[in-house]
């Protein structure tokens, strides 16, 4: 046990959470002597949801086909790891990389889960317990009749819950595991409702009766409160609010009473977790797309049910959904480019559709079919089996607020600016490290940006590889030099104090903004470097001209001393670097550029450096590929500047240029 670790988290928390938390913990010691053996009694189900006259895109459904056909023969990736799904009982409990496997008898509350020396992975355990393949072949079956499918689920649904007593085993830990489970085994009921053993498998099944009603006593008992209420309670929340609602039968009361908490959190939570501008509080993208796919999911499952979420729910939701079209990136091949801010684990509220079809078009198209979709709004990809399935029964009702007419670039409360042009993106991160006292799944990458030339991710976030397991991996990927932005003093911006949780809370604040003809221009700055000697404050403008497509970023400190800075530009694994004298050049498939580096710096390419690490791009949760990092590195004196300006070039490419420039150009650039 950390015992420094508990003392950092404990003082993270108000008077109100401790007392919560000791609440929580007499709660898991005297369930600790329950021995739940029998189902509670007969449940039913509502049904509903899905039209029978059902039509699903040809591609679509070929797609979907091919990925249950991949998972029937056990081909299902999981995190960057296969898991075998072929078994009729597969082992639920090993980490395959780490070879281990954890006592499944272990009473869950006295599982060591950060120890992967013990347990491996926690993360990559909990994965397929998330039964996302199962609702791929419960859809697969759907949309095709072939019992095949609908067997292999039924199969792996028992395995399951055989294997996973009540309260027993790592799987019965976390809440929202216990949540998403919960959706996943909705919609698989949802979508076998023509497979002739379906009740026997659901309603008619003492071992489900047992497991759905341990899910949602442990939920509406356990769920997450305090300093670690982010993106956890609203999954645990909208897998209780759907499972009450879909299911009913004994016990009614408890059952309605599970739904009226459920709904109430929810409501309460898409407001207190979206800021007014729809960016969701976290601040790490992923997440924002994530909890908007359990908030459209509520939403569906209530309108189905003739009790609608507030307006005021409505509302925010809609906001949050033009706030993921308006930071949504569409490539020439037509796929759709996030933003990589803050940490993301790939996690979808519900899969459908074969994984290659990613998660940003299935859910753009579930919102415009939900919310409805402006004309501004990038298209999605081809057409999806979620948006299909859900859209019929979700698209009558609209929420009354006003909408964006033209593509929002000013998320002020979240702190994000876009300056855009024809052919280039650029996304500036000037917001709050992260959400609540922990800012669990922030990094420290303030004032840092992305950027896109015609779709094409040039200057990328290195994004998140990995949570537990890897300390010094964990530690690369949030510091401040995996970003686009000026490292001081050999330090992050804000001291990582645990997996996640940070220790201080750095500032980020708009010196200026300006609109002047064609040109857009933002000052900003952030304090995370304070605590440093000479208490050094870093500044950065952005400055846009949109005719020619000139971009100057500019870098300044404020010290009372010269400080030591490198400066980092993190190129996307698809851009090859050649670095002749004080020019880089880049070169993509469809695009080029230069970028020429100052002499006031000492700069170096670092690609798959491992002691320390130094120049990674993680394209996906689990996994890890070399990519270029240019780092610049020297002492800068107070009054000195670092000037980048990037330009297109005739054929769309950019050219970029990086220099030392005078106090009197920064002041005519200020002025």
């Amino acid at each position: 046990m950390d015992i420094a670790w508990y003392l950092r988290r404990v003082r993270r928390m108000s008077a109100a959470e401790v007392v919560w938390r000791a609440r929580a913990i007499a709660i898991q010691q005297a369930w600790r002597f329950r021995r739940p053996r029998s189902a509670p009694g007969a449940i039913s189900f509502a049904g509903g949801l899905v039209d029978a006259n059902l039509t699903v895109d040809p591609a679509a459904r070929r797609r979907l086909i091919a990925a249950a056909d991949a998972v029937c023969a056990g081909r299902w990736r999981v995190l960057g790891r296969d898991f075998d799904t072929s078994p009729a009982d597969p082992d639920w409990h090993r980490d395959r990389l780490a070879d281990l496997r954890f006592d499944p008898a272990c009473y869950c509350f006295d599982v060591p889960y950060r120890d992967p020396k013990r347990v491996g992975n926690v993360k990559a355990l909990w994965e397929p317990s998330r039964l996302h393949h199962v609702t791929l072949l419960a859809a697969a079956f759907r949309v095709s009749g072939d019992g095949r499918y609908a067997r292999h689920a039924a199969d792996h649904l028992r395995s399951w819950w055989r294997a996973n007593p009540p309260l027993r085993g790592i799987h019965w830990l976390s809440g929202i595991e216990l949540g998403m489970r919960l959706i996943a085994w909705t919609w698989s009921r949802r979508l076998l409702a023509d497979w002739p053993d379906v009740a026997a498998l659901f309603e008619n099944n003492p071992d489900f009766a047992l497991q759905i009603e341990e899910h949602e006593r442990w939920l509406a008992a356990l769920h997450s409160l305090g300093s670690s209420a982010n993106n956890h309670l609203i999954a645990e929340a909208a897998g209780l609010f759907i499972a009450t609602t879909a299911f009913g039968g004994s016990p009614d009361r408890a059952r309605s009473d599970r739904a009226r908490l459920a709904r109430s959190i929810l409501e309460r939570e898409i407001a207190a977790q979206t800021f007014a501008d729809g960016l969701n509080r976290e601040l790490a993208f992923g997440y924002h797309g994530y909890v908007l796919g359990l908030f459209l999911l509520a939403a569906v499952e209530a309108e189905a049910a003739g009790r609608p979420m507030s307006d005021g729910y409505w509302a925010a939701m809609t906001r949050m959904a033009d706030a993921l079209a308006a930071n949504l990136s569409a490539t020439r091949a037509g796929e759709l480019e996030a933003p990589r801010q803050g940490d993301g684990d790939d996690a979808v509220a519900l899969l459908l559709d074969a994984p290659e079809a990613g998660p940003w078009s299935p859910l753009l198209e579930l919102c415009g079919a939900v919310v409805g979709a402006p004309g501004w709004w990038p298209a999605p990809r081809g057409r999806s089996v979620l948006a299909a399935l859900l859209a019929p029964r979700s698209a009558g009702r609209r929420s009354s607020a006003p909408r964006p007419r033209v593509r929002p670039d000013r998320f002020p409360e979240a702190g994000v600016t876009f300056l855009r042009n024809r052919t280039l993106a650029c996304r500036i991160d000037h917001g709050p490290l992260g959400f609540l006292a922990t800012s669990a799944h922030g990094h420290a990458d303030a004032l840092s940006f992305e950027l896109w030339v015609n779709g094409q991710p040039v200057l990328v976030d290195p994004g998140t590889y990995c949570y537990q397991g890897d300390p010094l991996w964990r530690r690369y990927f949030r510091s401040t030099l995996a970003h686009n932005t000026l490292e001081i003093g050999g330090a992050d911006q804000a001291v990582q104090a645990g997996t996640f949780l940070w220790s201080g809370n750095p500032r980020s604040w708009i010196v200026d903004e300006r609109e002047v003809d064609d040109t857009g221009e933002i000052i900003l700055a952030h304090d995370g470097y304070r605590r440093l000697s000479g208490a050094p404050v870093h500044h950065r403008s952005f400055r846009l001209d949109r005719r020619d497509g000139r971009l100057a970023v500019v870098d300044w400190v404020e010290a009372a001393m010269p400080v030591a800075v490198r400066l980092a530009f993190h190129l996307h694994p698809a851009v090859d670097v050649v670095l002749e004298g004080g020019t880089a050049h880049l070169r993509w498939r469809e695009g080029r550029a230069a970028l020429k580096l100052p002499a006031l710096l000492s700069w170096s390419l670092h690609r798959g450096e491992e002691n320390p690490p130094l120049g990674w791009y993680s394209p996906e949760f689990g996994e890890k590929t070399p990519a270029t990092a240019l780092v610049g590195a020297g002492l800068l004196d107070p009054g000195e500047r670092l000037e980048a300006t990037l330009r297109p070039d005739t054929a769309g490419s950019i050219v970029v240029e990086t220099r030392s420039v005078e106090d009197r150009n920064i002041k005519e650039l200020s002025a």
